[in-house]
């Protein structure tokens, strides 16, 4: 009986847990209404990002890598998550060609994800594809600092001398140079010193790759080597052949060079061997010469090897070679000595003044007068009263020359012979 009791009027009883249920929902639901919150700053993580670098190929992503999760749930169950109960990714083998855009992903890792409905804001990343490609860049070594007197830079060399970089085509085209910088002030020998490598944009400006994605560098670091010298001040020698074979009424009279010393560079022991820079004379030759003859010669083909002109030194040499003409100048010589004489005798010499013709450059005739000319004539032995035509030797300064032969016309008489015309005496 009393189980029959139980489902009388079943129907009403139905109805009154359900009108009980909705009332509970009804209370819930204003006790803990539904709400809707976007959470920001979800990071999205890139997968599958090989399917591109295995075809050669880089990728960029346009925009940030992040994206907002709108969440709706229960006030309490949405209060009690964060950002971080979500991920968020992006599948690049799921990329659309045509767009280049690639579908984002959203999970949500809290136990309350049955709880609530979510959808990522940012639903799709544009992606841009580009060639991976290599060059490769000379590396320039540069130095900074003082070196010491007396010591200068030499050779600066850096090995690897070239790195290549393998990178997106973009990237590529911003390299411009790449460089590595050496302190080099107080050295006194050569140095090798390790550097970190940098790379520089066209109009000078450092680039930095610490977050450029698909970058490869064949070195991170470069050793560059210095090269120190020692400095010394040598002169310039040059030596004239043909000097006494000019032309006939020419003489050389010396040399004008534009460089009578230089400054040069090398290791100290090469420079200890080298004192002084020599043209040789088959270079310099004045042999058949009438006029002045000027010569270029370059003086770094006179240094022995490893020694070099140190920066800002001329290195052609200007040599002039001066032939002069001679010209011929006439003296009256009155006073002549007469040599070897014979006490028994006079001795008159009939043509007085003697005519001495002596040539010479003309400027050296500007300091030469008839005084400074000796005149002497020696008699031979046995030689008795007579008339007599005998050689006058001439004393000279070593830039004269005799131009021409001079004669005395000499008469020796008995000493008390009446003498008919005595112009000139002993």
């Amino acid at each position: 009986m009393k189980n029959k009791r139980l489902f009388n009027n079943w129907q009403l009883k139905l109805l009154s847990v359900a009108l009980a249920v909705a009332a509970w929902l009804m209370i819930m639901s204003l006790a803990d209404p539904s709400t809707t919150v976007t959470f920001t700053n979800v990071p999205i993580t890139i997968i599958n990002d090989d399917v591109f670098s295995e075809a050669g190929k880089a990728y960029t992503i346009d925009g940030r890598l992040y994206t907002s999760v709108r969440v709706t749930g229960s006030t309490s169950v949405v209060r009690s998550l964060s950002a971080s109960d979500f991920s968020a990714t992006a599948d690049l083998s799921k990329m659309y060609d045509v767009t280049g855009q690639v579908p984002v992903s959203v999970t949500c890792t809290s136990r309350s994800a049955s709880q609530i409905s979510y959808s990522a804001v940012t639903s799709t990343l544009k992606v841009q594809i580009e060639d991976l490609l290599e060059r490769t860049f000379p590396v320039t070594v540069e130095t900074s600092g003082t070196l010491s007197d007396g010591y200068l830079l030499g050779s600066v060399t850096a090995n690897p001398a070239v790195i290549a970089v393998t990178a997106p085509q973009s990237v590529l085209e911003r390299i411009a140079s790449v460089r590595v910088t050496v302190d080099v002030g107080g050295l006194t020998e050569n140095a090798t010193v390790e550097c970190t490598p940098y790379y520089y944009s066209a109009i000078g400006s450092q680039l930095d790759f610490s977050s450029t994605k698909d970058i490869r560098f064949s070195a991170d670091t470069v050793v560059a080597s210095i090269e120190i010298l020692t400095t010394k001040t040598v002169p310039v020698v040059i030596n004239v052949s043909g000097q006494d074979q000019v032309t006939p009424g020419y003489r050389y009279t010396g040399a004008e060079q534009s460089l009578t010393t230089v400054q040069v560079s090398g290791l100290r022991s090469r420079l200890a061997a080298l004192s002084a820079i020599t043209i040789p004379e088959e270079v310099l030759s004045v042999a058949g010469a009438s006029a002045d003859i000027t010569v270029t010669e370059i003086l770094t083909d006179y240094l022995p090897e490893g020694i070099r002109l140190v920066e800002g030194e001329e290195k052609n040499l200007i040599v002039t070679l001066q032939v002069e003409p001679l010209v011929v100048r006439t003296y009256e010589v009155e006073d002549v000595e007469i040599i070897g004489k014979n006490a028994d005798y006079e001795y008159i010499i009939r043509n007085l003044p003697l005519k001495v013709q002596l040539r010479a450059l003309e400027e050296d005739f500007k300091v030469i007068t008839s005084d400074h000319i000796s005149a002497a004539v020696t008699i031979p032995d046995g030689y008795g009263p007579g008339e007599y035509s005998l050689p006058v030797t001439i004393e000279l300064d070593e830039v004269f020359e005799l131009f021409g032969r001079v004669n005395a016309s000499i008469t020796i008489v008995a000493r008390g012979e009446q003498i008919e015309d005595k112009e000139a005496g002993e």
